[in-house]
């Protein structure tokens, strides 16, 4: 029983010690600040959405068409080297092409126009194949280019390198306040952080033979907020 009582007792005081110590660091002195870090890297990766668009008063004679076009883009992918399991089709759609020529009175209104569209996410390990890539898929019919975007394979090494460089810079900014402000820097108390990154992107809907397309570099940042105890 004298155990019980004495077990009760240690609870209440730890309980009754929370509120005190919070009070305690709502009374600290602090200095918040804020920090940044880029890292500029080459992409290593690159995503191609391709595909081929078909016209026809005959939904069928367009889906048809659309269907034959875009086997022969495949075939000449595979062709360039691209392994299968890296084209995935990302949408398709066969719709009634939109008509925003007004209709004058007593003129006929046209038939209407089926648009077949059909669409390919291609995945490349290799950012110096592109043009190749993109050359390839045209001369067998693909006649539209939505997208080309570069990316890293593992952006982690470079986030971690950004956010040391944010955290660095953080810390220099604290000493330069603390100096300015005579006052001591303490003990961190929060430490914050955020990630982003800007990859190269291009975009166009009509390629040339022998296209050049330049991967750039991207931006990898990190931000950091600190709060550092001061007195």
């Amino acid at each position: 029983m004298k155990n019980v009582r004495m077990m009760f007792l240690g609870m209440m005081l730890l309980f009754l010690a929370v509120p005190f110590a919070t009070a305690a660091e709502n009374n600290v002195s602090k200095l918040i600040v804020q920090g940044e870090g880029k890292v500029i890297a080459a992409p290593d990766k690159v995503t191609v959405v391709l595909g081929v668009e078909t016209r026809d008063s005959s939904a069928a004679i367009a889906a048809s068409e659309n269907a034959q076009l875009m086997n022969e883009t495949i075939a000449a992918l595979l062709a360039a080297g691209i392994a299968e399991n890296e084209i995935q089709t990302s949408s398709y759609s066969l719709r009634t092409a939109s008509q925003d020529e007004p209709v004058l009175a007593g003129t006929r209104q046209k038939a209407p126009e089926f648009l077949a569209s059909n669409l390919v996410t291609v995945n490349l390990n290799n950012t110096t194949d592109v043009g190749r890539v993109l050359d390839a898929a045209v001369s067998a019919g693909s006649n539209t280019i939505q997208e080309v975007s570069f990316d890293l394979k593992d952006a982690q090494p470079q986030q971690d390198l950004a956010l040391t460089l944010a955290i660095e810079d953080a810390s220099r900014k604290a000493e330069v306040a603390a100096e300015a402000a005579s006052v001591n820097l303490g003990r961190v108390l929060e430490i914050s952080e955020g990630y982003g990154y800007v990859a190269a992107k291009s975009q166009s809907a009509v390629f040339d033979m022998a296209t050049p397309i330049q991967p750039g570099q991207m931006e990898i940042t990190a931000s950091v907020t600190m709060t550092y105890e001061i007195s």
